[in-house]
């Protein structure tokens, strides 16, 4: 099973098994992808990160995202200043990719009280494979032997 196959399948099992919102279900996805464990407690965190707690502003795509890049960026021995730069990096490039980072302009139709549950299923499995490829840019990038630099740029070489 690719990748594409491996998220849609663990998206559909977290939205309508288990009711996660967009941010926890990043988490898990990527979690069981990576096949690294995160603590409970980010999950826990996490319970509003979706659109800001549903009031339409950041998407919990990319709540899960940042949360999942600070992580990973520290394994890689990352600084603070690093890390923030690869957040901003991969918020640049959701736009870019996505066209916003706004949950009211990604969800299709909008935010509406009576929308039925997981609309964005589609847009999850875009957006948490996406994050996949940053993440893995990230380590690769981070590998000895290699020109360090951040995900998504072009050293030339």
């Amino acid at each position: 099973m690719n990748t594409q196959d491996r998220v849609a399948a663990l998206v559909r099992h977290y939205y309508w098994d288990r009711d996660l919102n967009c941010a926890r279900t990043t988490l898990r996805c990527l979690e069981s992808i990576l096949q690294n464990p995160l603590h409970p407690q980010i999950f826990t965190a996490a319970v509003g990160c979706h659109g800001a707690g549903g009031t339409g502003g950041q998407c919990g795509l990319v709540e899960g995202g940042l949360l999942l890049i600070g992580l990973h960026g520290a394994e890689l021995g990352k600084d603070e200043g690093e890390i923030v730069d690869l957040c901003a990096r991969f918020a640049t490039q959701f736009t870019e990719r996505f066209t916003s980072i706004a949950c009211k302009d990604l969800r299709p139709g909008g935010i509406h009280p009576n929308d039925p549950p997981h609309l964005c299923e589609s847009l999850t499995v875009d957006g948490i494979c996406f994050l996949h490829d940053f993440l893995e840019e990230m380590k690769l990038s981070a590998e000895p032997n290699r020109r360090k630099s951040a995900p998504g740029t072009d050293t030339g070489e």
